[in-house]
């Protein structure tokens, strides 16, 4: 059983034999969060869609994130047992930005330069950071609540209230580290990807996650790449002390062969599920299901993939008002001609059955959804890159694949 906030593909609950509940089918809305937000329009439904036959089996909780209380009040009463994993809430410091920074430093990691303040008064913060900087909501996923300032306009449209952590702007790569500690304490060492985050071309604000390219890290210096993994194995050993068990994503800027911390999030990463295809494919244990068993406290120590390559998700997300979606194409595998059309090849759900000349999407709202600005229009696989090495810029096979793919959508305004 899968509960969600986007809806799943046609085909994808049978090929997988789960049973799906998408808040987006309730409200026909997909909006720049993803569809987080719109959960709480399944809580009032939730005894009701799960008792129909789930009532008196036990289900082990397998969340992206915590285990939110509102929906274990929902259901608590509506038929099933659902068994949480045995793991206590997360310290506030593991949780609010402008705590966490100083909990990095304490493992004598690197942090760009930063100030916690609840006024954010520009002439002061140039003068301290230069320009431009960077401003964050003391909590926020996915680049939501992270705004880059380069003058009084961009700091007159972020919405008021703080306090905000404001950090000086460091022009490097970004990159998304995977990491994971044992229910026995160990920490393991994994993939790292390079995070679009600041993709020119797309429509894209600073800081919305776009995507990301496994085998990009692999053009990166091999000092950094080190400094790196050591980082994520200083951090999963501060994590094993605090008794966090499962898997936690390093989000890092490098600059060379030096690396700077900027975060830590102690749950599945937007990228673990593409991990787990090239886990799969390496007859490894995925990730995703390593993090449930090991907070479940079931060890899943062995042979774990080291490194990743050939593995791009690119987000193809509405920049435009709000729209209706009138026309959508097949999800599935796809190939891009020298004239730049998209051709459907057939049915995939994934990196896995992808081919080195095609691509696959996925993810795609259903006809009359309404797109909220930023929202998600499809995902986008590849084997083969669709950006510079540093994930800044489309390559011309990306820009290919980005307008092609989006003309395959017919959209139509919606009344204000």
């Amino acid at each position: 059983m899968l509960v969600s906030g986007q809806r799943a593909d046609p085909g994808w609950a049978s090929r997988f034999e789960v049973e799906c509940f998408s808040a987006e089918e309730l409200t026909r809305t997909r909006d720049e969060a993803g569809g987080r937000s719109d959960l709480e329009h399944l809580l009032p439904r939730a005894g009701e869609l799960l008792s129909r036959r789930w009532r008196g089996h036990r289900l082990a909780l397998a969340s992206y994130g915590q285990w939110w209380p509102e929906w274990r009040a929902a259901l608590a009463g509506s038929g099933p047992h659902v068994q949480a994993p045995p793991t206590g809430p997360l310290p506030e410091f593991l949780l609010d930005k402008t705590l966490m920074r100083p909990w990095l430093r304490s493992l004598h990691l690197k942090t760009p330069a930063d100030t916690v303040t609840t006024r954010l008064d520009h002439r002061l913060l140039r003068r301290r950071f230069g320009s431009p900087y960077v401003a964050q909501q003391p909590r926020g996923t996915g680049g939501h609540g992270t705004h880059l300032v380069r003058d009084e306009q961009d700091l007159s449209r972020i919405s008021p209230g703080g306090p905000w952590l404001v950090s000086q702007y460091t022009d490097g790569v970004p990159i998304n580290h995977h990491g994971l500690v044992g229910s026995d304490g160990t920490v393991c060492v994994l993939p790292a990807s390079v995070q679009f985050t600041d993709l020119r071309g797309v429509g894209a604000s600073f800081g919305t996650y776009f995507g990301c390219d496994f085998g990009a890290v692999r053009r990166l210096p091999a000092a950094g790449r080190d400094r790196g993994r050591e980082a994520v194995e200083r951090i999963g050993q501060g994590l094993a002390r605090l008794g966090y068990r499962g898997t936690f994503g390093a989000d890092l800027v490098m600059t060379g062969d030096e690396v700077l911390l900027l975060e830590v999030n102690c749950r599945m990463q937007s990228s673990t599920w593409l991990l787990g295809e090239l886990e799969l494919a390496a007859g490894v244990l995925p990730t995703q299901l390593r993090h449930v068993l090991e907070q479940h406290g079931h060890s899943t120590a062995g042979d774990h993939l080291a490194g990743a390559s050939g593995a791009v998700q690119l987000m193809l997300r509405h920049s435009g008002p709000p729209c209706r979606v009138t026309g959508v194409p097949r999800s599935g595998r796809y190939t891009v001609t020298a004239r730049g059309d998209v051709v459907w090849r057939g049915e995939g759900y994934g990196l896995l059955e992808c081919g080195e000349d095609e691509i696959v999407l996925l993810h795609l709202p259903r006809t009359a959804t309404v797109l909220a600005s930023g929202a998600s229009l499809a995902r986008v696989i590849s084997r083969r890159p669709l950006t510079t090495p540093d994930g800044r810029s489309l390559t011309a096979l990306g820009q290919h694949v980005v307008s092609a793919a989006t003309e395959l959508f017919t959209l139509e305004a919606v009344a204000p």
